[in-house]
């Protein structure tokens, strides 16, 4: 097989993709030895490092096998039609199955894997970052032939054990926004999601518009920013230090409790923004309802856009504006793209989805057309 350097696929899938259609086509006989590793890499014009990872994803699903001091042989004949068994069964690793927003995707997982005809476990830690090695390795450990990865550490950076199944070739996806053009991801285009809210605050007369981030300087943090950043320079509105904040506190669980923390703070300032993004709902609710709290009136005084769009958002005392995340799709996605992985197949290493913007009370409604030099002024 002619590998392409330059294709989109990376070189080990390509491998074993080819390895997947020679079992099956019949040029390598179940029972067969394949070729020693190194002779592998001249064959294939590619590194052992590459081979490794190639054979280790067959491994894992049961189509090679491996004897220590004896080599790799061939132990069962890929399925013709879509080429995973129907025994295989994927895990959900998430630290918080009540997180408000991963439930819903790995709600969503769940049906996309019933529908396919494939089991999906699922695994929590009780918010204990320490046991995400855990979780992996027990999945590993019971067989599980592909992993969807929920990571609520706010570093955004895969961890070690993570790491480990990525130079391995094991099938895994994250659906947390993880950085690295060679993670397998499935999410939303946050940047889009930054712009979308900011540009709506622009188009109901907004112009002291506030951002709160995770984290000032986080990598996810800084992508929604940057499309606050882009909004507000493409309409001409001024940029105000003041109306940056990031979350107080570590961890989603307390995202409602920083949220609050900054709306209590900025019912104090003398001068105060009309119009706050916040990094998600469950924050954009703790600081409106501060904001509520001691007497500024939601969206008069201050409208709010949040982004998720958990329920929580559609029954807050305001019901609350928000960028929505296709969860349905991000949880299918994330299971068709570890089934490709199982079988070889290429995929897209990072599958951004849009978002959409749904309009509710915290930012009201207006029907006038936006007076850019207006918004200008500042």
């Amino acid at each position: 097989m002619s590998i392409d350097p330059g294709a989109s696929a990376p070189l080990y899938q390509q491998v074993a993709l080819d390895i997947r259609r020679k079992i099956l086509n019949g040029q390598i006989p179940l029972g067969s030895q394949l070729q020693p590793h190194r002779e592998l890499a001249v064959t294939y014009g590619v590194s052992i490092i590459t081979i490794n990872k190639a054979l280790s994803g067959l491994v894992s699903e049961g189509i090679l096998h491996s004897r220590v001091g004896r080599g790799t042989f061939v132990a069962a004949r890929p399925n013709d039609g879509d080429g995973v068994r129907t025994s295989a069964t994927l895990g959900f690793v998430l630290r918080d199955l009540a997180s408000p927003f991963f439930s819903l995707v790995a709600h969503a997982a769940q049906q996309r894997a019933d529908d396919l005809g494939y089991g999906l476990l699922f695994s929590s830690s009780s918010n204990r970052l320490d046991r995400e090695e855990e979780q992996i390795q027990r999945f590993c450990d019971m067989g599980v032939n592909g992993l969807i990865i929920v990571s609520m550490s706010r570093t955004y950076r895969i961890s070690e054990p993570i790491r480990a199944l990525q130079e391995r070739g094991f099938p895994y996806v994250m659906v947390s926004y993880t950085a690295g053009s060679d993670v397998p991801f499935v999410g939303v285009d946050l940047a889009q999601c930054g712009f979308l809210a900011t540009q709506h605050l622009i188009e109901t007369g907004r112009r002291r518009i506030g951002y709160v981030a995770d984290k000032i300087g986080s990598m996810n943090g800084e992508l929604r920013g940057s499309g606050y950043r882009r909004a507000l320079a493409e309409n001409g509105v001024a940029l105000d230090p003041r109306f940056l904040f990031e979350y107080p506190y570590e961890g989603e669980w307390n995202d409602f409790r920083s949220g609050y923390a900054i709306g209590e703070h900025v019912a104090t300032l003398p001068v105060k923004p009309d119009g706050v993004f916040v990094f998600n709902d469950l924050g954009a609710l703790g600081f409106q309802d501060a904001l509520l709290d001691h007497g500024i009136k939601v969206p008069d005084d201050i409208a709010v856009v949040g982004l998720d769009d958990i329920e929580l958002a559609g029954r807050a005392r305001v019901p609350l504006t928000t960028v929505r995340q296709p969860v349905d799709q991000i949880g299918a996605v994330a299971v068709d793209t570890v089934l490709a992985r199982i079988r070889g197949e290429p995929t897209e290493t990072r599958k951004l989805l849009p978002p959409e913007l749904v309009v509710r009370r915290s930012t009201g409604r207006s029907a006038d057309p936006i007076n850019r030099e207006a918004l200008a002024v500042t």
